[in-house]
C-alpha cells in the first residue's frame, strides 16, 4: 500500500473514530457498557496507539476533501466530515482564530517601538538632567560659600563703621568749638563758613602788607576746606554711617543679614539644592530601578516576536 493509500486508510478511520465519539453522548448506560466491554476485549495494537502525523500538505489536503481533519501531534483535533461537523471543535476553532488575529492587530500597534524610543530619549533627557543638576549643585555651593564669607565680613565692617563714626564725631565736636572761639573773638554769631571768612579777613588785617599778600591765597584755601567741613560730616553720618550701620548688624531687621544672606539662603538656595537633590535621585531611580526592567522587558518581548517569526516561516502559517 503506497503512502496516499495509506493516508486515506487513516482519514477514513479517524472519520469512523470520530463519528462514535460524535455518537457517544447520545448513547444510555447500557449502550456504553457495552461498548466498553468491546473495547476491552479488542485491545489497540501497538502500531494503532501511535499518534497519527500528519504534514501540512496533508491536512490541508484531507480538509479541502471534506473528510475527518486530525493534527494529532499539534493536540488540535476537527472534525469536518460529510455527514456534518462537530460544532464546538469548529467553535472553539474559530475563537482561537479570532483571538489570534487580535494579538497580531495589537501587535501591528507598535507599542514596543514606540516605548523603546520614549526609553531612550527620556534615557537621554535623564542623563542631561544629573550633569546640569550636577553643574548647579557646584554652583550653588560655591555661590553660598560666597555669601556666608560676606556674612562673616559684616563684623569687621559694622566695627570700621563705628570707627568712622567716632571720628566724625570727634571732628564735628572740634568744628563746634572753633566756631564758637571764633565768634567769641570776632563778637558776632553765625555759621562756621562765614565765622571763618570773617576769622580769616581779621588775621589779613593784622598781618604787615607785604606779608598779608603772600598768606592771602593760602588762608583763602583754607577758609575754603573748613567751611565744606560742616556740610561733609553731616553728609557723611546722615547719607552714609547711619543707612551702613544699620546693613551691617545681624539683629537689625533692615541688615543685609535679614533683608539680603536670608532670604537668599532659605528661599533660593536651600530650596534649589533640594531640588537639585531630587533630580539626581530621580535619575538614579531611573537607571538603577526603571530603565533596566524596561530594557529587558523589550528585549525579551523582541527575542519572543523572533521565535514567533521562525515558527511562521517555518510552518508556513
Amino acid at each position: 500500500m503506497d503512502t496516499e493509500q495509506t493516508w486515506q486508510a487513516k482519514v477514513r478511520r479517524t472519520a469512523r473514530i470520530a463519528r462514535i465519539i460524535d455518537g457517544l453522548e447520545r448513547l444510555d448506560e447500557t449502550a456504553l457498557e457495552t461498548v466498553e466491554r468491546l473495547v476491552s476485549q479488542h485491545p489497540a495494537r501497538a502500531e494503532e496507539r501511535r499518534p497519527v502525523a500528519a504534514t501540512r500538505r496533508e491536512f490541508l489536503r484531507a480538509a479541502a476533501a471534506g473528510g475527518a481533519v486530525v493534527a494529532v501531534t499539534g493536540g488540535l483535533a476537527a472534525w469536518q466530515l460529510g455527514y456534518g461537523r462537530t460544532a464546538t471543535a469548529q467553535t472553539e476553532i474559530d475563537s482561537l482564530r479570532r483571538l489570534v488575529s487580535l494579538y497580531e492587530q495589537m501587535d501591528q500597534v507598535g507599542l514596543d517601538d514606540h516605548l523603546g524610543s520614549a526609553h531612550q530619549a527620556i534615557g537621554s533627557l535623564m542623563a542631561g538632567l544629573r550633569g546640569a543638576a550636577e553643574s548647579l549643585r557646584s554652583g550653588l555651593e560655591a555661590g553660598r560659600s560666597a555669601l556666608l564669607d560676606f556674612e562673616t565680613s559684616f563684623p569687621s565692617l559694622q566695627a570700621a563703621l563705628q570707627w568712622l563714626q567716632q571720628n566724625t564725631a570727634t571732628l564735628s565736636q572740634r568744628l563746634l568749638a572753633m566756631e564758637n572761639s571764633l565768634n567769641s573773638l570776632l563778637g558776632i554769631t553765625g555759621p562756621l563758613s562765614e565765622t571763618v571768612g570773617g576769622f580769616l579777613s581779621w588775621l589779613l588785617g593784622q598781618l604787615p602788607s607785604s606779608a598779608a599778600d603772600q598768606a592771602r591765597e593760602g588762608l583763602e584755601r583754607t577758609g575754603e576746606t573748613v567751611s565744606v567741613l560742616p556740610g561733609l560730616l553731616e553728609g557723611l553720618h546722615t547719607r552714609l554711617l547711619e543707612p551702613m550701620a544699620e546693613w551691617f548688624s545681624p539683629h537689625s531687621p533692615n541688615g543685609l543679614t535679614q533683608r539680603l544672606v536670608n532670604v537668599l539662603v532659605a528661599g533660593v538656595l536651600d530650596p534649589s539644592a533640594a531640588l537639585l537633590d531630587r533630580v539626581v535621585d530621580l535619575a538614579s531611580a531611573w537607571e538603577e530601578q526603571w530603565s533596566s526592567p524596561v530594557q529587558e522587558a523589550l528585549e525579551e518581548r523582541a527575542r519572543i516576536r523572533a521565535q514567533i517569526e521562525q515558527y511562521q516561516e517555518s510552518h508556513g502559517l
